[in-house]
């Protein structure tokens, strides 16, 4: 049996993309979780499927790639657990998971996940990486998207060091549940007539809600049922709300806040929105595709490999106002079957591309690669 050791920066709430990662087969491998930081809020699911969860309790301030003390800690726990691989989830625990499988005495292969673009912006970003992926087996990429931005950002790293997984999801949530009138009623009742378009996501830069509510305002001058709900929460609530009244929206937009029911809010709509800046592999339009829904998206990232060749939607320039407003628009303007007929196909692609059982698969192979390319005396 191979045990797994994922080292996280920090802990920020139970997440179902990690706990699917590391539903690995229990007769081959055994997980062991540790964040560096957070403290336990006791909803994570990670110990109700079998993993190991440990919670360093550091502060955020002190996770420096050259914090010794920090670095130590992690060595004692993979001696103490036996561990073979080590993958470091993410760049800012990067650093300390390669420095302590080096000081072990088990001396564990290392992987790495990177989960966004632009991980390596700074010269001395890359200079460290340089550095660190010598000793790492693979560098993996959550999308052929970021794989692409690791491999040209990075000095020195070859090209078949760097490997896709895709992410992948369970998505019994979004499969089943109430009717879109009825979904409608839960959400914001006496709004059913209106054509629903929806976003999910962080109120921050980088989800583009800006030129989202300014190419919204075209939309509604064409098409006054148009409605735009917007769920999330952060740090520019405020300025966006301060928008909508700019633009006269406050009929036309409506600002959730948080929620927990986003498969309810998902069937709620016509058409999903996510004009992001940048994406590496978007969960919440594998979503609103398992959801049945097409999408118009900004053609940055993972977004174009997601939605692939098929119609499922429209791809768009981020901060292209007009054509982000043309393609709600012509979505909005066909027949309610075409727009089944494209949520459909979307489904299926979610399904059969980017499932949680392919997503395994994937890690499972690598994990074995990277613990048999050990050598024997530390196997």
């Amino acid at each position: 049996m191979i045990s797994i050791l994922h080292v996280i920066h920090r802990y920020r709430g139970d997440y179902p993309l990690l706990n699917s990662q590391v539903a690995l087969d229990p007769k081959r491998f055994r997980t062991v979780v540790c964040y560096l930081s957070g403290e336990d809020d006791g909803k994570n699911r990670l110990a109700e499927q079998g993993a190991g969860v440990v919670y360093l309790n550091r502060r955020h301030s002190h996770l420096r790639w050259y914090n010794l003390s920090l670095i130590l800690e992690l060595k004692r726990l993979i001696d103490r657990e036996g561990i073979g691989v080590v993958n470091c989830q993410q760049h800012r625990s990067t650093p300390l998971g390669v420095l302590a499988a080096l000081l072990s005495r088990l001396k564990p292969a290392v992987v790495v996940t990177l989960h966004g673009l632009g991980t390596a912006r700074t010269w001395q970003r890359k200079l460290l990486n340089a550095l660190l992926f010598r000793k790492v087996f693979r560098v993996v990429g959550i999308s052929h998207g970021v794989s692409a931005d690791i491999a040209r950002a990075n000095w020195g790293l070859p090209r078949e060091k760097v490997v896709t997984i895709q992410n992948g999801l369970v998505y019994d949530a979004f499969l089943s549940g109430p009717s879109r009138t009825e979904a409608r009623t839960m959400i914001l009742p006496g709004l059913q007539e209106r054509f629903w378009f929806g976003i999910v996501g962080r109120l921050s830069a980088v989800k583009n809600h800006e030129t989202l509510l300014r190419a919204f305002s075209r939309v509604v001058a064409t098409r006054p049922d148009a409605l735009l709900v917007v769920a999330g929460s952060g740090e520019l609530e405020t300025s966006l709300k301060g928008l909508t009244a700019e633009l006269g929206l406050q009929e036309h937009v409506s600002f959730l806040g948080f929620r927990r029911d986003v498969p309810v809010l998902l069937r709620a709509l016509d058409v999903f929105l996510l004009p992001s800046l940048r994406e590496g592999l978007p969960l919440s339009l594998l979503e609103a595709m398992a959801s049945g829904l097409p999408s118009v998206a900004a053609r940055v990232g993972g977004i174009p490999e997601v939605l692939g060749a098929e119609d499922l939607g429209r791809l768009v320039e981020p901060l292209d106002i007009e054509g982000l407003a043309e393609g709600m628009l012509e979505l909005a303007a066909l027949p309610p079957e075409r727009l089944e007929a494209m949520g459909s196909a979307a489904r299926k692609r979610a399904l059969e591309e980017f499932s949680a059982a392919r997503m395994i698969d994937g890690y499972e192979r690598l994990y074995e690669a990277a613990y048999n390319a050990r050598t024997p005396s530390h196997r």
